[in-house]
């Protein structure tokens, strides 16, 4: 008797499920819109759409946002006030800007990152639910840089069994030029290139890399890639770089060097230096006037210039 009861009562079970079945779903998620990646300090807008079957349109009885297994936000419409939000770290919920399914979050942290739920479902007799998860991950960006500085390894030095602890061009005679700003530095192939790229802090790290003259990655070299503290003692992410200059580098008489930052996909920055091929005349931009100008030319012309406007006057 006991078995015919369990036996019945499974029955009943499977023909209530069927009957739903057959009448399909009155009410579902269409889509949820939540950025994969944002900057920290920011505001983020949360949308939930959802769709309703026209052979059985249940009303709606209520929309609910969660991060992971946490509740932080309701919209009941058939309730006053149809809105209520639940504290949950890391979620500051904008009330005014939020309506309905729709969400504002104000000032996100990292710590807001995480998979975002949102779940609706129809009012009686069925209260059937639907839901949908994303993924959110919110990124602390640098607040400085990126920087290139370095020095120059001249091949006469290295061929001469010394060693450049210097901070730029490194000549024959072993004397040290400029502070490790390697901007309009003048080399020649064969030379070593040591460059250093830093940037601010983020969170997740960094991803560094070189190019030449636009060109990727740059052959023949070694990278380094490291956290620390620098001389100011900001939090910095590094990345050194060394390569030997080749003459295919060169177009007209000059290469650049660049260094690209990103995190994520919300941060893309980039730096470069210009390097001057030492045995070519120096290219436009770098002159007083024009493309192999002296210093001494390019005076005399200026102060030429300067009488003819005092006979003028």
């Amino acid at each position: 008797m006991r078995l015919g009861q369990a036996a019945a009562t499974a029955l009943l079970r499977l023909l209530l499920l069927l009957g739903l079945s057959t009448k399909g779903w009155s009410l579902r998620v269409s889509g949820v819109v939540v950025p994969s990646a944002v900057v920290s300090g920011s505001s983020v807008k949360l949308m939930c759409n959802y769709e309703r079957n026209r052979d059985r349109e249940d009303p709606l009885y209520s929309v609910k946002w969660y991060r992971g297994v946490h509740q932080f936000y309701e919209y009941i419409p058939g309730r006053k006030p149809s809105v209520r939000v639940f504290k949950l770290p890391h979620i500051t919920v904008d009330q005014e800007g939020s309506s309905g399914p729709t969400v504002w979050l104000s000032q996100v942290t990292r710590g807001t990152s995480g998979i975002f739920r949102c779940e609706v479902m129809g009012d009686k007799p069925f209260f059937e639910t639907d839901d949908h998860a994303v993924n959110m991950t919110v990124v602390d960006v640098p607040t400085w840089g990126p920087e290139i500085t370095g020095v120059v390894k001249g091949t006469d030095l290295m061929h001469s069994g010394g060693v450049d602890r210097g901070q730029g061009r490194v000549h024959g005679q072993g004397v040290i030029q400029g502070s490790g700003v390697l901007e309009g530095a003048r080399v020649r192939p064969g030379d070593v290139v040591a460059a250093r790229c830093q940037v601010g802090f983020s969170d997740p790290p960094a991803d560094i890399t070189w190019t030449i003259s636009a060109a990727t990655p740059i052959p023949h070299t070694q990278i380094q890639r490291s956290r620390q503290t620098d001389q100011h003692g900001r939090r910095s992410q590094v990345s050194e770089v060394e390569a030997v200059v080749r003459e295919s580098w060169f177009s007209g008489g000059a290469v650049t060097l660049s260094c690209h930052v990103e995190v994520s996909s919300v941060y893309h920055q980039a730096t470069n230096v210009t390097l001057i091929h030492a045995d070519h005349p120096q290219p436009a931009g770098f002159g007083w006037f024009s493309s192999g100008s002296s210093p001494w030319v390019s005076l005399s012309l200026l102060t030429i210039a300067m009488l003819l406007s005092l006979l003028l006057v």
